[in-house]
């Protein structure tokens, strides 16, 4: 089985590594100041996988493909973007759905001001340092502490001669999936400084009710808070980082806390080459199910076939426990993350 993925990983990069591919998108109407621009990025994968019990199986996948339009006219900008993913709950086996839809206006670099439905604080600004989410998502959104996008507003900039750069924004809390109006608004924002070139330190707090709190008659609901440290250090070859999370979950009889702790890192080398790594741990520290954890690490390497081409040979393995049973995953296989 392991050659048969070794193969189709091999046949896949030739395909794809003569394929020319120029990132950043293409203007496709211009008029005045005004300008409509269209852009795009694929994950796509063949692995192997083992779910721990005792099913495997080996394929292609789809893991995810952005299509985007934006709009720009002054200082104005909207950006539309669908997505196609795998969400076989849904009754089919791929689906195109909403991921973002806002408007945008920049006064300065020090206030843009967001509306709709758009990215979070954190995890699209810890994706970019990452660099690997073809591969693995960033912690908090690997376990599901954080959503990628919600419903709301937002205001973001950069201070200090952009060694300061934060995003505040309130939002409905149930995520990109329900974009609908709940009982009270959920608070999410980051503060990112850069005290010295390569280094960044990154500050996430977020509370709220992640949409649990349906109108604002209703008292007894799950109230969540987030706190999350970042500190990175890196170039444009490489980069390392460390990340510590803590949730609180106030609940009216028991609480559920989580901690959560990551190391990571990537690298470039030769010509077209280069490596990668992470390592993560979920732990429930709560009354309900404490000790309870999740330990999750991915490592890889990757060969840059093209612009905007990007192919990566992985191995990924999560161990759930609870108390003393143990559950495994694996998954190994082919990467790859088109940029168009």
């Amino acid at each position: 089985m392991k050659k048969q993925v070794l193969i189709a990983a091999l046949a896949a990069t030739t395909v794809l590594g003569a394929t020319a591919a120029n990132a950043g998108g293409v203007t496709v109407a211009e008029k005045g100041d005004s300008k409509l621009k269209l852009s795009g990025k694929a994950f796509l994968g063949f692995t192997q996988n083992d779910d721990g019990a005792g099913a495997k199986t080996i394929g292609g996948n789809l893991d995810r493909f952005y299509m985007q339009a934006e709009y720009y006219t002054g200082i104005w900008k909207a950006r539309f973007t669908t997505d196609i993913h795998h969400e076989s709950t849904l009754g089919k086996e791929q689906n195109v759905y909403l991921k973002y839809a806002f408007l945008e206006g920049k006064f300065s670099e020090a206030a843009t001001l967001r509306l709709g439905l758009s990215h979070t604080p954190w995890i699209d600004y810890e994706q970019h340092l990452w660099k690997h989410r073809f591969v693995a998502k960033v912690t908090s959104d690997h376990f599901k502490l954080d959503s990628s996008a919600d419903n709301g507003i937002g205001l973001k900039g950069k201070l200090a001669d952009g060694m300061v750069n934060y995003w505040v924004t309130a939002t409905s809390g149930n995520g990109y999936g329900v974009a609908k109006k709940t009982g009270a608004l959920d608070f999410n924002s980051r503060i990112s400084i850069t005290p010295m070139k390569g280094v960044d330190v990154s500050l996430q707090y977020r509370s709220g009710y992640k949409g649990n709190k349906t109108d604002s008659t209703v008292t007894v609901a799950d109230k969540e808070t987030l706190t999350q440290l970042m500190a990175s250090y890196g170039t444009h070859d490489y980069r390392v980082g460390f990340n510590t999370i803590k949730v609180s979950n106030y609940k009216t009889t028991t609480g559920e806390d989580m901690s959560a702790n990551a190391v990571w890192g990537w690298g470039k080398f030769g010509d077209n080459m280069g490596a990668f790594a992470r390592v993560e741990q979920l732990k429930w520290t709560g009354t309900v199910t404490n000790g309870d954890k999740k330990d999750h690490s991915v490592f890889g390497i990757d060969y840059y076939a093209t612009k905007g081409v990007t192919l990566s040979f992985a191995y990924d393995q999560e161990k759930h426990t609870v108390g003393a049973t143990s559950t495994t995953k694996k998954e190994m296989g082919l990467f790859t993350q088109l940029k168009f």
